[in-house]
């Protein structure tokens, strides 16, 4: 019983140890980001005055007259007659007749399942996460663990 009690204090206090270096860590990071956020300011210097040269003078040619655009007629629109897009019925029923005529079932717009399928594997979410194959490695190494731990428990 001794030595169970004795491995639980020093594993507390190998685990309270790193707590305090964690905490020690973090409060460098802050400090010393400060003094680098302070140091990357800049801070008024006296600069010397640069002497100013004159400017080189450069040879450039002039430009030549470019010819002045002419008038192009615009073609002339015709009248032509534009087709309408319509609805075409995926299947056509035959109406019943009532007193002698029969009705013309009114055209239902066609319904296509594989384009929206499509559509809607484009914009789901990709997996992610654990999948069986993990969880299974996973387990079996916590259980490895425990044999491990209770072996060495019982050897010492």
């Amino acid at each position: 019983m001794a030595s169970s009690n004795k491995l639980f204090v020093m594993i507390a206090i190998f685990l309270v140890g790193m707590l305090v270096l964690g905490l020690f860590a973090i409060g460098g990071v802050v400090i010393f980001g400060t003094i680098n956020r302070q140091s990357a300011r800049p801070t008024p210097t006296a600069t010397l005055a640069v002497a100013k040269l004159p400017p080189t003078p450069t040879i450039t040619s002039t430009p030549t007259a470019t010819p002045s655009p002419t008038h192009t007629p615009s073609p002339t629109p015709t009248n032509t007659p534009v087709v309408q897009a319509t609805a075409t019925p995926s299947r056509i029923e035959s109406a019943p007749e009532v007193s002698g005529q029969a009705e013309a079932p009114a055209p239902a717009p066609t319904w296509t399942p594989a384009l929206e399928a499509a559509v809607a594997a484009e914009e789901s979410t990709p997996e992610t996460g654990i999948g069986g194959l993990e969880m299974v490695l996973i387990a079996v190494g916590l259980v490895g663990v425990l044999f491990i731990a209770r072996r060495l428990r019982t050897s010492g």
